[in-house]
C-alpha cells in the first residue's frame, strides 16, 4: 500500500517534544526540501492570545527574508537600468525629442489586466478572465515595441533613439516578468500565505492549527466545523471556542472574524453570495455569516415551541430544544429562486426560506416507528430524501410536502445478490493485507437500532448516490430512478464518511474508515487504493470543484491536500502495476510456492508411489477424479520449474502461432487463450512445434484438464513429448511411419483377418491408428472414458499407447468389418463409438504382455524419463536439418513473397493510377455528356417557354377583344341607363306639373266660389238698393259666365285625360321607351309647352277677371 504521508508521519514522531516544535519542522524542511520548496511545509498558526498570525517556520525565516530582499534589489536595479536607456533615447539624439517616453503608458497598462484577473480568479486556475488578461497584456507589450519602430519609420525620432527604446523595453519587461515569478517572496509575512499556491499544488499545500499558550502549556484547539466556498477559493474554519478563521487562496490572505460562534456543528457555503455561509450550532441555532462584511446577519432557533429571528447578535434568545443542527442542504435548480434549504435538527427536518430567514414547514412522519438519520435535497432536484433508522429512503416533494416514493436499498442489495451467479460475483475491496498488524484487535460498538446505513454522499452533478453500510458494503444508486447501480464489498474495514469526486474522476471516492484513516479508493479498479492520511482523523471535507481536501485530525491539525496530486499518485500506482504485468506478459502475477507447499509436494511424492497407485488402478481401473491431477503430478514427477517457465512466458507469442490461432473455433475464450499460451510455450521451447499443425489437437485434452494451472499444463505436455509421444515427430511434417508401423505389425500379428480387411479396403494406419493418436483418443471417447484410459496410459510404460490403439481396433472389429468402404471407415474413427473402457485397457495390457519380443516396441522406445529440476531439456527427436532447411526456404519464400507483394503493390498502384485516369476520362466524358444533356434540356425548356409565350399572346389578344366587346356593352348599358334616368326625371316633372295644375284648379275653384259669394253679396246689396231693377239686371252671374266656365271644365277634363295617359304607362313600356324616336319626344315636349302656355293664359285671364 502506498502512503503519501511519510514525511508528515516523521514530523509527528519528532513533535513528541512539544517545546522543540520549531526545531523539528526546520529539521524536516532542511532534510526533505530545497530552499525554494521548504515553504511547502510551513504551518499556519492562529494565535488568539495576541490576535495576530505568524508562521512557526523560524528556521527558514531569516534565510527567506534575505532571499526576498536580494530579489527585490535585483528587480529595482534592473528597472533603473531600463529607465536609463529610455532617458538616453530622449537625450542622445539631436534635436532632443521626448516621444519615447510614451512607452511608459504601455508599462503602466500592461500590468493592469493580470492584476485584475488575479483579483477576480481563484489562484492559478485557468479561465476566460485570465486568458483575456494575457491577451491584453500581450497587446500592450507588442504596442510598446511597435511604437518606437513606427516613429522611426515616420521620421519623428532617429533610429538610435528607437534602438535605445527597444533595449529599455526589453530590460523593463524582463524585470516585470521576474517580479511576477517571485511575487510570493515579496508578500509581507503579516497576514499573507507566503508559499506559492500555484507551485505547490501537488501534496499537502497547507497545514492549519490553532495553538494557544495557557498556564505555560501549549494547547491546540480542535476545529469543529469547516468548509470551502462553492468556487473553492475560500476556506472557513470554526474551532471549539467559536473563533472563525477565513483563508482566501486567491488573494493569499487569511484573517480572523471579529465575531464568535460557540458550539458550532455544521457550516455550508451560501448559494447566493460567495462570502456568506450558513452555520448550525449544537444549541439548534442557524446563523448567516458574512465573512466579507464581518457581521452575523441573522439568527434563527429551531425548536418545536419557539421561533426567533434577530438582526442584532447581542439579543437574548430563548432556546427550548437542545437538538444540534446536523445537516444543511439547498434546493436544486427548479426551486432555487425560492431560496429554500433543508435543515436537520435532531429527529426533525425543517424547510427554511433563506431570503426571509424564516422556517416555513416541517416534515411530518411517525416518530414512534422510526427515527430520522439523514435529510437532504437531491442534487439538481426539488425532491427531499430522508433516511430513517429502518433503512428506508423516503422521497418527498418540497412543493406538496408529500411522500412520493419509498425505497429500501438494503432489500434491493439482498435481492440483487440472490440473483447473482458465481460467474458474476460482487467485487471485493480489501484495504489491509493479511499481514497488517497495526490493529491486531478491534472492538467496535454498534447500535443495531440505528440501522445498517451509516453515511451517504452524492456527486455534484447528480449522477450517482452512494451509501455506506455497517455490514461492509457500498451501495451506488441512481438519484433519478433510485435503482441499484452497483455493489461493492468492503473487506476488513468500514467507511464512516464518504466523498465522491466530480467528473471526470467520478469513480474515485474518499473515505474515513472506522480506524480513523483517510483513504482514496477507485471503485472502477478495486486494486487501486491510497492511504491519504495515516494519522487519526475526525472528519474530512472535499471542495465542490474537487481540487482540495481538508482533513480534521484528532490532534487539532488540519492539513489541506491537493486532490490532483493524490490522483496522480494513485494513477502512478496503476501505471507501475501495468508495467509489471507487461514485463511478465500476463494479466495476473504468478504466485510463488511457499516452503510449506514444497514440503507438502515432497511428502506426497514419497507417499504416492507407482506401486501403491497401481493397486488402486487394478481394482478400480481409474483414479478418483478429485485427486486425479495430484496423482498425475506424482506419476509424471513434474519439477515445477517456475523460473524457467517465466522465462518462456517472457519470450512472447510467435507470429506463426498468432496466425494459426485465428482458425481456432472454440466458444470458451478462456480455454482458447490457455491452448494458445501452452502451444506458444512449446514453440518457444522447441521451434518445431510451431510448424506442426497436429500439436494443437494433441495437447488440447490436457489443456482442457489443467487450464487453471498453465505451468502444470506445460510440464505435462513436455513430459508426454519425451515419453508417450517421443516418436510422433520423427518425420515431421509427415506422419510417424515407424510408430504407425508398430501398430500395423502388432495388429497383423494379433488379428490378421482385420489387417487383411484393411488391406482390401485400402485403409492404412493413417486412418485406423493416426486418427486416434493425433487427438489423444479425445474424438472417439467421452470425458470419463478418456480420463480412465489416460490414467492407465500414464501409469504404464510409454509404449502402452500403441497397444491401446490396437486394442481399440480389435474391440471394434465386428463393427468395422461391416463398413462398406474407406470413406465410411475414416468417418468411423472420427466420431465417438460405444466401447467398454475397462475391457479396452485390459485388452491392451494383455496384448502388451503377449506381444513377441521381435515385434515389441520397447526395443525401439525409451523408458519413462521425468523432467529434471531447474531446466527443460531440448527435444531433439525430429529432423532438425530438414527443419532448418525448411526455415531457410521459408525465409526465402517470405522474401520472395515480400518482393512479390511489393511488385503486386506497385502493380496495384499502377492499376489504381490507370483506373483513376480512366475514371477521370470516363468522368470527364460523362460530364460532357451530361453538359450536353443539360444544354439540350435548357434548349427544350426555352422552346417550350417561347411556345407558351406565343400562346399567352394569343390569349391576351382574345381577352382584349372580349374586353372591348364588354366595354361596348357597358357603354350601351350606360347610355340606356342615362336615358332611363332622363325619362324618369321627366315623368317626375309631369307629375309635379299635374300636381301644380290640380292645386291651381282647386285654388281657382276656391277663388271662383269666393268671387261668386262676393257677387251674391253684391247682388243682395244691389237688390236691396234697386228693388226695381230690370230682369236682365236680375239674372245671376252663373248664367252670365256659364259658357266660360263650361269651356274651362272641358279643358280641365282634357288635361286630366292627358295626365292619366302619361301616368298609365307601365314598367314594361318604360323599358321600351328607349326605342321611342326622338321626334315623338319632341312632339311631347311641344305639347307640354303648349299646355303650359295655355295654362298660363288661363291663369292670366282669371287674374284679369279678378282685377275687373
Amino acid at each position: 500500500m502506498i502512503t503519501v504521508d511519510m514525511i508528515r508521519a516523521e514530523a509527528e514522531g519528532l513533535k513528541r517534544d512539544k517545546n522543540d516544535e520549531n526545531k523539528n519542522l526546520g529539521y524536516l524542511t532542511k532534510r526533505y526540501c530545497s530552499v525554494k520548496e521548504r515553504k511547502i511545509f510551513s504551518t499556519l498558526v492562529i494565535n488568539t492570545e495576541y490576535k495576530y498570525f505568524s508562521f512557526i517556520d523560524t528556521s527558514l525565516k531569516k534565510e527567506k527574508n534575505h532571499g526576498s530582499i536580494k530579489s527585490l534589489l535585483i528587480c529595482a536595479f534592473m528597472t533603473c537600468i531600463g529607465m536609463t536607456f529610455l532617458i538616453l533615447a530622449c537625450a542622445v539624439p539631436q534635436p532632443k525629442i521626448f516621444y519615447p517616453f510614451f512607452v511608459l503608458i504601455f508599462y503602466a497598462f500592461s500590468v493592469m489586466p493580470m492584476m485584475l484577473a488575479k483579483r477576480f480568479s481563484p489562484g492559478s486556475e485557468t479561465n476566460p478572465k485570465t486568458e483575456f488578461a494575457l491577451f491584453l497584456t500581450a497587446g500592450m507589450v507588442l504596442s510598446a515595441f511597435a511604437l518606437p519602430i513606427v516613429l522611426a519609420h515616420s521620421g519623428v525620432i532617429t533610429w538610435l533613439a528607437c534602438a535605445l527604446t527597444l533595449i529599455s523595453n526589453t530590460v523593463n519587461y524582463l524585470t516585470m516578468l521576474g517580479y511576477v515569478m517571485k511575487d510570493s517572496e515579496f508578500d509581507a509575512p503579516y497576514g499573507g500565505i507566503t508559499h506559492s499556491h500555484s507551485k505547490n499544488m501537488g501534496r499537502n499545500i497547507l497545514s492549519v492549527h490553532h495553538t494557544v499558550k495557557e498556564e505555560g502549556k501549549l494547547i491546540r484547539i480542535v476545529f469543529n466545523s469547516y468548509c470551502f466556498n462553492l468556487r473553492g477559493t475560500q476556506f472557513v474554519a470554526i474551532d471549539r471556542r467559536g473563533n472563525i478563521f477565513v483563508i482566501d487562496f486567491a488573494s493569499k490572505r487569511f484573517w480572523r472574524h471579529p465575531e464568535r460562534v460557540p458550539k458550532s456543528s455544521v457550516i455550508v457555503p451560501s448559494v447566493k453570495e460567495s462570502d456568506q455561509y450558513l452555520l448550525g450550532t449544537k444549541n439548534g441555532f442557524l446563523i448567516l455569516l458574512d465573512v466579507g462584511k464581518n457581521f452575523l446577519k441573522h439568527f434563527i432557533s429551531f425548536n418545536t415551541k419557539f421561533l426567533y429571528c434577530s438582526e442584532k447578535p447581542n439579543l437574548r434568545l430563548l432556546n427550548v430544544s437542545q437538538d444540534p443542527i446536523s445537516e444543511i442542504t439547498f434546493a436544486g435548480v427548479p426551486l432555487q429562486p425560492k431560496n429554500l434549504a433543508v435543515i436537520r435538527s435532531g429527529n426533525a427536518a425543517y424547510l427554511v426560506n433563506i431570503k426571509t430567514f424564516t422556517c416555513t414547514h416541517r416534515l411530518d412522519f411517525d416518530k414512534r416507528l422510526m427515527a430520522l438519520k439523514f435529510a437532504f435535497y437531491l442534487p439538481y432536484s426539488e425532491h427531499i430524501l430522508t433516511c430513517f433508522t429502518n433503512d428506508s429512503l423516503h422521497i418527498w416533494s418540497s412543493v406538496k410536502l408529500e411522500v412520493l416514493r419509498i425505497v429500501n436499498p438494503i432489500k434491493l442489495r439482498d435481492r440483487k445478490m440472490q440473483l447473482q451467479t458465481p460467474k458474476d460475483p460482487t467485487p471485493v475491496l480489501e484495504l489491509y493485507s493479511d499481514n497488517f498488524t497495526e490493529y491486531p484487535f478491534s472492538c467496535c460498538d454498534r447500535d443495531l437500532t440505528e440501522g445498517l446505513i451509516m453515511s451517504y454522499c452524492y456527486q455534484t452533478d447528480g449522477s450517482c448516490l452512494c451509501f455506506s453500510t455497517s455490514d461492509n458494503y457500498l451501495l451506488f444508486l441512481s438519484p433519478y430512478t433510485l435503482e441499484l447501480l452497483s455493489i461493492l464489498k468492503l473487506k476488513n474495514f468500514l467507511l464512516q464518511q464518504l466523498c465522491l469526486m466530480p467528473k471526470p474522476n467520478e469513480s474515485l471516492l474518499f473515505g474515513l474508515t472506522e480506524k480513523r484513516k483517510i483513504v482514496l479508493l477507485d471503485c472502477a479498479n478495486i486494486e487501486l487504493k491510497l492511504f491519504v492520511d495515516m494519522s487519526a482523523s475526525r472528519s474530512m471535507q472535499l471542495s465542490t470543484d474537487g481540487k482540495f481536501l481538508a482533513i480534521s485530525r484528532c490532534s487539532g491539525e488540519m492539513p489541506i491536500w491537493s486532490v490532483c496530486y493524490l490522483i496522480n499518485v494513485l494513477r502512478s500506482q496503476e501505471r507501475c502495476k501495468n508495467m509489471l504485468r507487461r514485463a511478465f506478459k500476463q494479466s495476473k502475477p504468478m504466485p510463488l510456492p511457499t516452503a510449506a507447499e514444497c514440503r507438502f509436494h515432497e511428502e506426497l511424492r514419497e507417499l504416492l508411489t507407482p506401486q501403491s497407485l497401481q493397486q488402486i488402478l487394478q481394482e478400480y481401473h481409474c483414479y478418483p477424479s478429485k485427486y486425479r491431477a495430484l496423482i498425475w503430478f506424482c506419476l509424471l514427477k513434474l519439477p515445477n520449474n517456475r523460473a524457467q517457465y517465466q522465462d518462456l512466458m517472457q519470450m512472447g507469442l510467435p507470429k506463426i502461432i498468432m496466425v494459426k490461432a485465428r482458425s481456432f473455433q472454440l466458444k470458451n475464450a478462456k480455454l482458447k487463450r490457455a491452448l494458445i499460451r501452452c502451444w506458444s510455450n512449446l514453440a518457444q521451447w522447441c521451434k518445431m512445434f510451431a510448424y506442426n499443425d497436429n500439436v494443437a489437437k494433441l495437447i488440447f485434452p490436457f489443456v482442457k484438464m489443467f487450464h487453471s494451472n498453465p505451468l502444470a499444463t506445460f510440464e505435462v505436455c513436455v513430459t508426454l513429448m519425451f515419453n508417450q509421444f517421443q516418436m510422433f515427430f520423427e518425420y515431421h511434417p509427415l506422419e510417424p511411419s515407424n510408430y504407425l508401423g508398430f501398430c500395423t505389425n502388432i495388429l497383423k500379428y494379433f488379428d490378421c483377418p482385420l489387417y487383411k480387411f484393411y488391406t482390401d479396403k485400402d485403409v492404412t494406419a493413417s486412418i485406423y491408428a493416426w486418427s486416434l493418436l493425433n487427438t489423444s483418443f479425445a474424438k472417439v471417447l467421452d470425458e470419463d472414458q478418456w480420463f480412465c484410459l489416460w490414467d492407465n496410459i500414464i501409469s504404464a510404460p510409454p509404449y502402452f499407447l500403441i497397444f491401446c490403439v490396437v486394442a481399440y481396433n480389435i474391440m471394434q472389429r465386428e463393427v468395422i468389418v461391416r463398413l462398406p468402404d474407406k470413406t465410411v471407415i475414416n468417418d468411423f474413427f472420427q466420431e465417438q463409438n460405444p466401447v467398454d473402457i475397462k475391457k479396452l485397457t485390459a485388452k491392451a495390457f494383455k496384448l502388451m504382455s503377449c506381444c513377441p519380443m521381435a515385434l515389441h516396441p520397447k526395443r525401439y522406445m525409451c523408458n519413462f524419463q521425468p523432467l529434471p529440476r531447474g531446466v527443460y531439456p531440448k527435444f531433439l527427436n525430429y529432423p532438425l536439418k530438414s527443419l532448418e532447411r525448411f526455415e531457410e526456404k521459408a525465409i526465402d519464400i517470405q522474401k520472395l513473397q515480400r518482393s512479390l507483394d511489393d511488385k503486386m503493390r506497385a502493380l496495384d498502384l499502377e492499376e489504381m493510377e490507370m483506373t483513376r485516369k480512366l475514371e477521370n476520362g470516363l468522368r470527364k466524358e460523362e460530364h460532357d455528356k451530361r453538359l450536353k444533356d443539360i444544354e439540350r434540356y435548357y434548349q427544350d425548356t426555352l422552346k417550350r417557354e417561347e411556345e407558351r409565350l406565343n400562346y399567352q399572346r394569343k390569349v391576351l389578344l382574345l381577352h382584349q377583344k372580349e374586353i372591348r366587346q364588354q366595354k361596348g356593352e357597358v357603354l350601351k348599358a350606360l347610355r340606356e341607363s342615362e336615358q332611363r334616368k332622363t325619362l324618369l326625371q321627366r315623368e317626375g316633372e309631369l307629375e309635379s306639373l299635374q300636381n301644380n295644375i290640380e292645386k291651381e284648379r282647386l285654388r281657382n275653384d276656391i277663388d271662383l266660389m269666393e268671387a261668386e259669394e262676393k257677387i251674391r253679396n253684391r247682388e243682395l246689396d244691389l237688390l236691396g238698393q234697386n228693388l226695381k231693377s230690370t230682369e236682365e239686371q236680375k239674372q245671376s252671374l252663373s248664367k252670365r259666365f256659364h259658357n266660360d266656365i263650361k269651356r274651362l271644365w272641358e279643358e280641365q277634363k282634357l288635361l286630366d285625360a292627358d295626365l292619366k295617359k302619361l301616368s298609365s304607362i307601365d314598367l314594361k313600356e318604360s323599358k321600351k321607351i328607349v326605342n321611342i324616336p326622338s321626334d315623338y319626344l319632341n312632339a311631347v315636349e311641344d305639347k307640354l309647352q303648349q299646355y303650359k302656355e295655355e295654362f298660363a293664359n288661363i291663369v292670366k285671364d282669371n287674374q284679369s277677371n279678378r282685377s275687373k
